[in-house]
């Protein structure tokens, strides 16, 4: 008999699966929002401080905490307060510490813009073949990385906002090739972790309270949180050891010194030195790079 009634149909799923890697929820999004206004604007201040530099009344230091961790967004007041810093500090909420667009690199639209510049700079997603880097660095997965911010900077003195800013274009490249499929999960990461590894990238992020908070969000992108299997994540000292990293880069520049001086040598005075004739200074021979 037909009652009307819709039988069940048991083999349709009637959930539907939603992609969100890579967006989180959008109290995600506040939070890092929140967490990079509150720290700018406490600067060097402790919270029992902050209670007393606000200007308002009604701010107890359980919602300075509360501001700190991004658990809640600034009141309408206190984000549009008449003052210069509280101006600057909206700006660093809407769009991204020193005017860097971080926030919508994380959760804007991705554009043609950003598959040209992806197809560019990480064609196919992954490492382009060779390149001059990887000559002077000891390391090639820093090589690379330090080829991609050259590609960003694109003749540009380096700065640390420029540093953020190839930070930024990263986000967008990864995001730009995951829309498109052709995400390789290895490359990509060890991009976005070595950018942001960067002295000048790391000073910005940490002064915002921003480090923990976007390798979080490289983890979840990726699918490699606590979960993932060990040894899946690409690790090195420079990555975490900003002195590490700094004597890569002293020991690179090194080598450009030792080249362009034997490039000259045979250029300009017809002589027939090697490479070896010029021994490199300012490191011990014995020293550990990577």
């Amino acid at each position: 008999m037909n009652t009307g009634a819709e039988m069940p149909n048991i083999t349709q799923k009637k959930t539907k699966l939603s992609r969100t890697r890579g967006r989180p929820a959008r109290h995600e999004s506040e939070r890092m929002k929140t967490i990079a206004w509150y720290h700018f604007l406490a600067g060097e201040r402790a919270p029992a401080e902050m209670c007393d530099w606000m200007p308002f009344d009604d701010i107890d230091q359980a919602t300075i905490y509360r501001y700190r961790r991004g658990d809640i967004s600034p009141r309408t007041d206190i984000l549009n307060a008449n003052c210069e810093v509280f101006q600057a500090a909206r700006t660093v909420y809407e769009v991204g510490p020193l005017m860097v667009p971080l926030w919508d690199a994380l959760w804007g639209s991705i554009t043609p813009d950003d598959f040209r510049i992806a197809d560019r700079l990480m064609p196919g997603g992954d490492w382009p073949e060779g390149g001059l880097s990887q000559f002077f660095f000891e390391d090639v997965i820093l090589a690379r990385v330090f080829a991609f911010q050259t590609k960003c900077l694109r003749g540009r003195p380096d700065s640390v906002v420029s540093e953020l800013e190839c930070f930024v274009t990263a986000i967008r490249v990864v995001r730009a090739w995951d829309v498109l499929g052709q995400i390789k999960s290895t490359a990509l990461r060890v991009l976005l972790e070595g950018l942001m590894s960067m002295p000048g990238t790391r000073e910005i992020l940490s002064r915002h309270g921003l480090v923990t908070s976007l390798k979080d969000w490289i983890s979840a992108y990726f699918g490699s949180g606590s979960a993932a299997p060990a040894g899946t994540v690409y690790w090195a000292p420079w990555m975490t050891e900003q002195n590490e990293l700094l004597k890569q880069q002293l020991r690179a520049e090194q080598h450009r010194m030792v080249v362009a001086k034997s490039l000259r040598a045979q250029l300009f005075q017809g002589d027939t030195a090697e490479l070896d004739d010029f021994p490199v200074g300012g490191a011990d021979d014995n020293s550990t790079w990577h």
